[in-house]
């Protein structure tokens, strides 16, 4: 999609919100989704933003959200 739309609009992306629910959190798994969208857009110029959608459960360990974001922030600040 980073190389069709270009620097012409903002790339809106909704990470799996599985991650977060699944019985181990796997901050590798996060990471990875985070630096595969983060290369395309680099390398087409294209503009992004996350947006966390969706969540039914995060198996009652609310800290998977702040340690989610902790690692997007991590992931667009390199």
């Amino acid at each position: 999609m980073a190389r069709e739309i270009g620097s012409d609009y903002v790339f809106s992306r909704k990470p799996n919100p599985s991650y977060v629910a699944m019985g181990t959190f796997d901050t590798e798994l996060i990471k990875r989704e985070f630096d595969e969208t983060l290369g395309y857009c680099k390398d087409n110029g294209t503009p992004v933003e996350f947006i966390l959608k969706d969540i039914s459960t995060v198996r009652s360990r609310p800290e998977r959200l702040k340690q989610w974001a902790d690692i997007a922030m991590e992931a667009v600040s390199r």
